[in-house]
């Protein structure tokens, strides 16, 4: 059953409990589907604020391998783009060690950018919790590029997006989908970078590490929980930063996932709602009986398309 908190009701704050996700590598993808694709090997440039130079029926498709730095971007223009001079756009954040790739391999995300006409930027995130910084303790594997994954995204990719292809400009329906620690990046993204999103999708997303003390992951970016409490419970920690959140968001997460416990979504979407209360769409959905997987994930565009959707200003006003 899915959750509302805008004009239906708020469910009361539930006590957070404290559960140990010590295993929390994500399993990798099995399934994969077929997706046509078409490759352009030059950038586009798209110019919301002068349509008339760009004709998108032209260039819709693939433009892949693209770099910002050294890492590695893939772009998706859908068919007759442009004709919603709003350019809705969709940055899709893959979960911890997922290719940039996955997403489109093991489910129908291009079927859904092309019906709803969101045009898809899928960065190589690679191993990142999306932190803010290194530290003196965060172990070598676990720093996935020069540039902390947090501040990679704010300095680095969205300029480059703006500067190179005109997206993610203040102002356009810009979106946001993550799975997993994917998921947990869709709301520090959105906590670094206030305004700039419009709404944004969270799939089996983890915000409260410290309900998380033993997680390799976090003690591998941050140092041990005992020794470097502030660092767990302050900037990089979304739930702590409840009170300044923003952005409608769509949450859910399966009631079986053995990767991130389910608690992480609810006591996020709980303290969202005793924050914010009606003032800003929230959903939450958790899924009986589903697991950490592309058919639980995969399973859900429709509806965070629809809710991404609700959520340009420029088709509901209202």
């Amino acid at each position: 059953m899915k959750h509302l908190c805008n004009s239906f009701f708020i469910l009361p704050l539930l006590a957070a409990t404290t559960v140990n996700c010590s295993n929390q590598e994500p399993i990798s993808p099995t399934t994969t589907l077929t997706e046509a694709v078409v490759t352009q090997t030059t950038p586009t440039k798209l110019t919301a604020q002068n349509p008339e130079i760009v004709n998108f029926t032209e260039t819709p498709g693939w433009q892949k391998n693209l770099l910002v730095d050294d890492v590695p971007y893939d772009l998706y223009i859908p068919p007759d783009y442009g004709s919603n001079t709003s350019l809705p756009c969709l940055l899709v954040l893959p979960g911890w060690d997922f290719s940039r790739s996955s997403w489109v391999e093991n489910a129908p995300l291009v079927e859904y950018a092309d019906r709803y006409g969101y045009a898809l930027i899928l960065p190589e995130m690679d191993k990142t919790l999306y932190e803010s910084q290194y530290y003196p303790e965060t172990q070598p594997a676990y720093k996935w590029n020069s540039t902390p994954g947090g501040q990679f995204i704010k300095e680095k990719l969205i300029p480059h997006i703006q500067k190179n292809h005109d997206l993610l400009q203040p102002g356009q329906h810009n979106t946001m989908l993550g799975l997993s620690t994917g998921g947990r990046g869709v709301a520090l993204i959105a906590l670094e970078n206030p305004e700039l999103f419009v709404a944004g999708a969270s799939l089996s997303g983890d915000f409260s590490q410290e309900n998380m003390t033993d997680d390799k992951l976090m003690t591998g970016v941050y140092g041990s929980f005992n020794q470097f409490r502030d660092r767990w419970l302050g900037r990089d920690n979304p739930q702590a930063r409840a009170d300044e959140w923003k952005m409608p968001l769509y949450l859910a997460h399966g009631t079986a996932d053995s990767i991130v416990p389910e608690s992480q979504s609810r006591l996020f979407y709980d303290t969202l709602s005793k924050f914010h209360g009606q003032s800003i769409p929230l959903v939450y959905d958790p899924v009986t009986g589903a697991g950490h997987d592309y058919k639980f994930w995969g399973g859900q565009l429709e509806a965070v398309f629809e809710f991404l959707q609700k959520n340009n200003h420029e088709t509901n006003p209202n």
